[in-house]
């Protein structure tokens, strides 16, 4: 049996990709980007695919699809678990472009900025959590990277180990 969402990411050049989203009925899209974006994809990828969510960014692009609406809103005009998700993983994205992450003070950071926004911290934010999303992100980066122009990296979602 298929994933519900397959996803694949194809080197076009170094700059520029195209993602794409099949569902298991066979709909979806294919966009062009800078690759500059896949980095945040990835990094989504890597967070709601380790806290187990279905309601953010891939869950939402597997039950209603837009692709384009997501990236532009960032999620934040939907509220709920995609607004948090989106707040979270751009702060993981600003903390691993600095040297050292310490995941216990960022979780308590990340708490801190969501409580300014009026939202409660969601229980799989926790500082185990931010490990193995950035494990899960050095992989994905390293595939990523060994992917040639005019192949592409494919994954499902929810991911199956």
């Amino acid at each position: 049996m298929s994933a519900a969402l397959t996803l694949r990411f194809a080197r076009l050049s170094a700059e520029r990709h195209r993602f794409e989203y099949r569902r298991a009925d066979g709909s979806g899209e294919a966009v062009e980007a800078e690759t500059a974006v896949l980095i945040h994809d990835l990094l989504h990828y890597a967070v709601e695919s380790e806290a187990g969510l279905r309601g953010s960014f891939y869950g939402i692009l597997d039950k209603i699809g837009g692709y384009e609406e997501l990236s532009v809103t960032g999620g934040a005009a939907l509220g709920g678990e995609i607004a948090i998700t989106d707040r979270v993983v751009g702060a993981i994205a600003e903390a691993m472009a600095e040297e050292g992450l310490d995941d216990e003070a960022f979780v308590a950071t990340v708490s801190e900025n969501l409580t300014l926004y009026g939202e409660r911290n969601p229980r799989w934010l926790t500082p185990a959590l931010i490990l193995t999303a950035r494990r899960r992100m050095r992989t994905l980066r390293a595939r990523w990277e060994a992917t040639p122009v005019g192949a592409a990296l494919e994954l499902e979602f929810p991911p199956s180990s």
